[in-house]
């Protein structure tokens, strides 16, 4: 991966935030922006929020733009990690830091109970569903569980999360009972779920977004669906707003 050319280009990423992001490498996506808009945290009270596989940092730079916040980034990739800490410098951020590490050594990095708040966009999909001629690339390691696991993320919340801390994750809908299972195996609980579809005409919804708790009681509560596009194929206005416009 270290030999392939790395083309940047710069966008721009919310409002007037720049984000620089590699031609060749795995892009924003909308689920980057759908979890930063689904992050609910405290206004009045200046806390500490960690971002596990931040990736080019997309999720962290918007939250930092809502909130005032100090914010912790972890990605095991060197390169987006120096990505990231590019997308810090370009816009001036002085309280977001990035650094390079494995979740599956999350203890030997962080104390316990050290983060009100902690955000995830993990790999999705099982290894066993990717074909072997694309193993180590940037994009497969970022779409499946190669250097993680969704047992690793949920391990990583229970240790991380202070006792009233909240976390913030999405992922594809099909994989809504792993996440239930690997929470019950941790004693996590969830409390808020909201299911995001194409089209209001979609027969099946492909992203859900989760918030939970250290907490083992799940109270969940089930949000109104969200829709991506109208029937002819333009944005929402939920979406819009999801997108700054």
């Amino acid at each position: 991966m270290s030999n392939i050319e790395k083309i940047e280009r710069i966008d721009y990423l919310y409002k007037n935030l720049k984000f620089i992001q590699y031609e060749n490498h795995y892009s924003v996506s909308t689920d980057t922006y759908l979890l930063a808009d689904f992050v609910k945290m405290s206004k009045v009270n200046k806390k500490k929020m960690i971002e596990l596989c931040s990736g080019n940092g997309a999720i962290s730079l918007i939250l930092s733009y809502k909130y005032n916040i100090d914010i912790t980034m972890v990605e095991i990739q060197e390169d987006l990690v120096e990505l990231s800490k590019k997308n810090i410098d370009i816009n001036e951020i002085q309280r977001i830091s990035s650094i390079q590490g494995d979740i599956r050594n999350i203890k030997d990095m962080f104390r316990p109970s050290s983060f009100d708040y902690l955000v995830c966009n993990p790999p999705y999909f099982p290894v066993e569903n990717m074909p072997k001629t694309k193993q180590g690339t940037n994009h497969s390691i970022s779409r499946h569980e190669i250097l993680c696991n969704l047992d690793d993320v949920i391990s990583s919340i229970k240790y991380l999360l202070k006792q009233n801390g909240r976390f913030f994750m999405v992922h594809r809908s099909y994989r809504l009972a792993d996440i239930i299972m690997a929470c019950n195996k941790y004693n996590v609980g969830i409390k808020r779920i909201k299911f995001v579809y194409s089209k209001i005409s979609s027969d099946t919804s492909k992203i859900v977004l989760v918030e939970g708790s250290i907490s083992n009681i799940n109270d969940i509560k089930i949000e109104q669906p969200m829709y991506i596009y109208n029937e002819d194929l333009t944005y929402t206005s939920e979406m819009k707003k999801v997108y700054g416009l």
